[in-house]
């Protein structure tokens, strides 16, 4: 028993399998809690830092459309634009809403034809004949081939009407020459042509050649140009086309717009003569400043005056 309870030196026991691994693997590397881990490396954020913004550049240019106009450019466009309205006026039929405009001094009615003053500004404008009534009886005052200016429709007082110088108020009343019949007592040897051009609103004058040809004696607007002629004859020597645009800007305008507009004329039995209300389209006395058919003188204006239609 006592042999059995000997026990044998550790220097020569067999060593067991654990004991035969070495000793590095024996016990496994002691890692620090994760508490120490954590605190051992740097803190790492939440969320990635924001990246940086790129450099603020500059808006792109403005396309043409929307960059400022530099002085030149506006200078050419306000030129355009001009160009524009210039070339549209003769085609707007502007006379409506002067007329609208002027009425409040005088009305539309049958009125006498007088004549106006002669004036500071229009110097000896109507000779001896100013101020008068006009009688186609009176071929001293009023002799073929003459001129005078008048104004309608008439405040009822010369002076007044002498001073005014809204010249879509003026007409130039002209006589016939001889050869188209001026001498005759009548309406019909007159003519009264608006002192507004057709083309830009410029004033017409008639001037005379003092030739014997009636297609020398012409309405002629001293501004660019163009000239409107007195009635001319057809074959049966009938009075036609007066006031129609042969030269210039005017005569190059499309019809109805390239006549002068007119007023219709009367005479009473003492020779007096007189306006009678214009019927202000194409197709009658025109329209102020836009035009007329031509031959509305031979279908309307011209008729009243003989006597052979009713105004």
């Amino acid at each position: 028993m006592v042999e059995d309870s000997k026990e044998t030196p550790p220097s020569q026991q067999k060593p067991s399998e654990a004991e035969k691994k070495p000793a590095a693997t024996a016990v496994p590397p002691v890692r620090p809690p994760v508490s120490t881990q954590v605190a051992a490396s740097p803190p790492r954020p939440a969320t990635p830092p924001p990246r940086p913004s790129p450099p603020a550049q500059s808006p792109p240019p403005a396309p043409p459309s929307q960059q400022k106009p530099t002085g030149r450019r506006t200078f050419l466009k306000l030129l355009v634009a001009v160009g524009a309205v210039l070339a549209v006026v003769p085609f707007v039929p502007w006379g409506n809403f002067l007329l609208s405009s002027v009425s409040s001094s005088g009305a539309y009615k049958r009125q006498p034809a007088v004549l106006d003053l002669n004036t500071a500004t229009n110097r000896n404008v109507n000779g001896s004949a100013a101020g008068k009534t006009v009688n186609v009886k009176d071929l001293a005052s009023f002799p073929p081939n003459g001129s005078w200016l008048l104004t309608y429709p008439s405040s009822g007082d010369v002076t007044v009407d002498s001073e005014n110088p809204d010249t879509f108020q003026k007409f130039q009343l002209i006589r016939l020459p001889a050869q188209l019949g001026g001498s005759a007592p009548s309406a019909a040897s007159f003519v009264a042509y608006s002192k507004v051009c057709v083309h830009l609103w410029c004033s017409p004058n008639y001037d005379p050649q003092k030739s014997t040809v009636p297609s020398d004696e012409t309405y002629q607007c001293p501004c660019h140009g163009s000239i409107y002629q007195l009635p001319t004859k057809d074959s049966n020597g009938k009075l036609i086309d007066a006031g129609k645009a042969i030269a210039g800007p005017a005569s190059l305008q499309a019809a109805p717009t390239n006549a002068i507009p007119m007023l219709t004329l009367t005479a009473d039995a003492n020779g007096d003569l007189y306006i009678e209300p214009p019927l202000w389209d194409v197709d009658h006395d025109g329209v102020l400043g836009y035009g007329r058919n031509y031959a509305s003188y031979q279908s309307y204006i011209l008729p009243v005056a003989e006597g052979t239609m009713k105004p």
